[in-house]
């Protein structure tokens, strides 16, 4: 007989006190997406009821000292006068315990914090020389560029929210709900993409964010200083942003060039060799150095296909008199003529 899957046994089961065949449910259980989103819901109640920490101001002490001088606290020899009242000393070392045990404490909760961040979001990543595609439980689709990541609520994602943060650069094929909910990306830098149903690639690394509409409209609300702005962007718009929230509209004929990245295609238009650079140091962790200042403001048209940052850059400097050289570790490049 199969157990009748309920709160009170998976809090059994958080606790480890199930028996197997309560487990195997649970487990099969579990693989149903549709069960997925209340069994976290459940163990981030039972986190909280259930705190995995108890603090022991004696031992977090010791500890404390053991860290901090290499040696037991009852071998420290405090600075504290001996003319001190019994009162007053005690009232001393009492203040040192409390304030070793909230250090204590402040680790503990900021672990906890941590823990319920990645309860309440599935984070997608790629890493360097990687894409990936997505489709949401909304039906949308997303390409993640290489070194990216992408948040995306576990509870209530296409009921109370679509609202998605990315770092890096994604392609998004968003969906148009009966509802006509928004669908958000956020770039954790004042930067909010609004879309009801649409196509557009964001780029948001530390250089600066850029948001390329091909299809749809979208609202971008951002904030340069303190001013809180609101832009429309209709298909051809293509955006940049500097590190200081200043926005640069403009337009392109050809909106394809900014997702060829999802074919492992790069297309240049008078791109500096400096800008390369920075492709080939955020799609493939490969840092180039280019000492000449003249070097670096020259220019590169063309389309090219290349499956990693070397073999781009062999293409890029084949018959052009350019010439690099490898670092030791193999982790930057030098250009030079």
């Amino acid at each position: 007989m199969k157990s009748v899957i309920n709160r009170t046994l998976i809090f059994t089961y958080f606790s480890g006190r199930a028996t197997a065949l309560q487990k195997r449910s649970i487990e099969e259980w579990v693989t149903n997406t549709s069960n997925l989103e209340q069994f976290y819901i459940w163990l981030q109640e039972w986190e909280l009821e259930n705190l995995q920490y108890e603090v022991d101001i004696d031992t977090g002490t010791a500890r404390h000292w053991q860290r901090m001088y290499g040696q037991e606290a009852s071998d420290i020899t405090v600075a504290e006068p001996e003319s001190l009242p019994g009162k007053n000393r005690f009232s001393f070392l009492r203040r040192v315990n409390w304030l070793v045990a909230a250090s204590v404490l402040v680790s503990i909760c900021t672990g906890s914090w941590f823990f319920r961040d990645n309860i309440r979001y599935q984070v997608y990543k790629t890493d360097f020389n990687e894409t990936r595609r997505l489709e949401l439980s909304d039906g949308s689709k997303v390409v993640l560029n290489s070194n990216s990541s992408l948040r995306v609520p576990r509870f209530g994602f296409g009921k109370e929210t679509r609202k998605v943060l990315l770092q890096g650069e994604a392609d998004f094929d968003i969906v148009h709900t009966p509802s006509h909910q928004k669908f958000i990306v956020s770039t954790g830098k004042d930067v909010n993409i609004v879309v009801l149903g649409t196509q557009f690639n964001v780029y948001a690394r530390p250089r600066g964010t850029k948001v390329m509409l091909s299809d749809g409209k979208v609202q971008l609300r951002y904030q340069e200083g303190k001013e809180k702005k609101m832009l429309t962007m209709t298909p051809g718009d293509y955006v940049t942003m500097d590190v200081y929230g200043h926005a640069n509209l403009q337009k392109t004929n050809n909106p394809q060039k900014f997702t060829s990245w999802k074919s492992h295609r790069f297309i240049f238009e008078q791109a500096t060799l400096q800008e390369v650079g920075h492709l080939l140091e955020d799609n493939f962790g490969l840092k180039v150095l280019i000492p000449d200042t003249t070097l670096a403001q020259l220019t590169v048209s063309g389309s090219f296909t290349a499956l990693n940052g070397e073999e781009l850059l062999e293409i890029l400097t084949d018959d052009s008199g350019l010439n690099y050289e490898k670092s030791p570790d193999g982790k930057s490049i030098t250009l030079s003529f």
